[in-house]
């Protein structure tokens, strides 16, 4: 199968920060990878570790203090992002004012703005009166909104800086799910998290520890290393156990099982692939 195009390109990025007192604090040291066209990266990292700094590199909300990023296209709109606090993103105060501030909106007629708020909300599965103040929505409900405006542009990569970090349980899944179909139509994800059950998602993990890329590979090489440790040698340090990482309920829950000698189909990152996995495996 060929290669898929590169939409984009990180190469030796440094980025320092400048303080108060004039001194520098490095963020990132280094920092080099391309995003292919139809990826779905997920990165992950502790705290502090330059991950959610990727955001607003690409994103244009940080400079680079050496080192290039480089985009296939040089278009306005290539990147749009969604951030951690739904509220921080609003720029209107109901639905339709946040929705005719997008560039789209300007070119249509008042009657051809109905149907086109329409679809722009049915994309994420949300069906809101526009009229709606954006403050009673719920908080998934709002992120959708912030989704739906990201994706009306029809930007070539949706970056989300911890999109479900201020969101309950059912939010997440509907997030979630909004942006799997966005990328089924075909855009690239680049999905930024704390919670490591969200690399289920990913075509590609990206793990990132003191400013710099320590993994760029597959999620299940990820948590359960090469050859997932040979499914026996099991005190192997994984990409996930290198960064000080916990692994998600799911990988715990199979590593548990291979250690009590169960000989597992596969080895499961998401709930669906651990019930097959255990599936006529255990005695």
């Amino acid at each position: 199968m060929s290669k898929k195009e590169i939409l984009g390109s990180l190469q030796r990025a440094s980025v320092i920060y400048r303080t108060e007192s004039g001194e520098g604090r490095r963020v990132w040291t280094d920092v080099s990878m391309d995003i292919h066209e139809g990826e779905w990266i997920v990165v992950i990292g502790p705290n502090g570790s330059g991950k959610s700094t990727l955001a607003s590199v690409l994103l244009g909300l940080c400079p680079l203090s050496s080192g290039q990023l480089i985009y296939k296209q040089d278009e306005q709109w290539i990147t749009r992002g969604v951030l951690q606090i739904p509220d921080a993103q609003f720029v209107g105060d109901t639905v339709q004012e946040e929705l005719d501030y997008l560039p789209n909106a300007q070119d249509l007629t008042i009657e051809a703005r109905a149907e086109w708020y329409r679809e722009t909300l049915s994309v994420v599965g949300l069906s809101v009166p526009v009229e709606r103040a954006l403050h009673t929505l719920s908080g998934g409900q709002k992120q959708l909104v912030n989704i739906a405006a990201a994706l009306a542009v029809h930007p070539a990569i949706l970056v989300l800086d911890e999109p479900t970090a201020m969101l309950d349980p059912a939010a997440r899944k509907e997030v979630r799910q909004a942006v799997r179909e966005a990328h089924k139509r075909g855009t690239t994800i680049v999905w930024i998290t704390h919670r490591l059950e969200e690399a289920a998602d990913a075509t590609r993990v990206l793990g990132f520890g003191d400013g710099r890329v320590t993994f760029d590979g597959e999620p299940r090489v990820f948590f359960y290393g090469d050859e997932g440790g040979d499914r026996g040698d099991l005190s192997v340090m994984t990409p996930c156990n290198e960064l000080g990482l916990d692994p998600p309920f799911v990988v715990k829950t199979a590593i548990g099982l291979l250690q009590q000698g169960c000989q597992l189909r596969l080895l499961p990152i998401d709930m669906e692939e651990l019930a097959e996995a255990v599936s006529g495996s255990c005695p």
